[in-house]
């Protein structure tokens, strides 16, 4: 029991500090590299997303944008005005240059989307909107189902959760250690499992 004790601290230690490592890894700041890519994806879960990456768009920075993981029950109107469409020109930049993704419900199924999405147009390379929190985990799904695509993060800060103040706020700090528990989770698939089944390496 003791030493099942003393190993019970240990990996409590070694989560808690491997966790700080984990925030204090989140960016905070714009993201600096606008360089166009072929598309732009952004993955559903905030209103802030949804903004940036079609400003991004409408911005020139790329021809093309995915909006993965939309409600099935999502129509294209009202996610035209969850975007808040402003005149002609926004409405036609949608109609000609928006694509719809409504069958991923999770990030494995962005990711799947997401890579079946640039096969369709022959993109190699992406930028991905998401949030801040959010963007390592995205990022090494998308890799594991496209290791071919080049991938720019395009962080987006999120007014909900405040990694410099976790250790304070409570509501923060539970939406930080689900994800950076799921975040263990796809490093164990992509450096241990993948290995163990014979995937071949990407």
């Amino acid at each position: 029991m003791r030493r099942f004790a003393v190993l019970l601290v240990f990996a409590a230690a070694a989560w808690l500090m491997s966790f700080i490592a984990f925030v204090s890894s989140i960016p905070d700041k714009p993201p600096v590299n606008l360089r166009a890519t072929d598309g732009i994806v952004v993955l559903t879960g905030g209103r802030s997303r949804l903004d940036e990456a079609f400003a991004l768009l409408a911005a020139g920075h790329s021809g093309r944008l995915l909006i993965s993981g939309v409600n099935a029950r999502t129509n294209d109107p009202d996610l035209k005005e969850a975007l808040d469409l402003r005149g002609q020109t926004d409405a036609e930049l949608f109609d000609c240059c928006i694509d719809v993704g409504r069958e991923a419900q999770d990030t494995v199924g962005n990711a799947q989307e997401i890579a079946a999405w640039a096969r369709r147009y022959g993109y190699h390379s992406l930028r991905v909107v998401t949030s801040d929190f959010h963007i390592r985990r995205s990022l090494l799904e998308i890799r594991r189902v496209a290791p071919d695509l080049v991938l720019v993060p395009h962080p987006v800060f999120s007014e909900r959760v405040r990694p410099e103040l976790w250790w304070r706020d409570l509501a923060s700090a539970r939406i930080l250690s689900k994800e950076f528990n799921k975040l263990l989770v796809v490093w164990f698939k992509v450096n241990a499992y993948d290995r163990i089944a014979g995937v071949p390496a990407k």
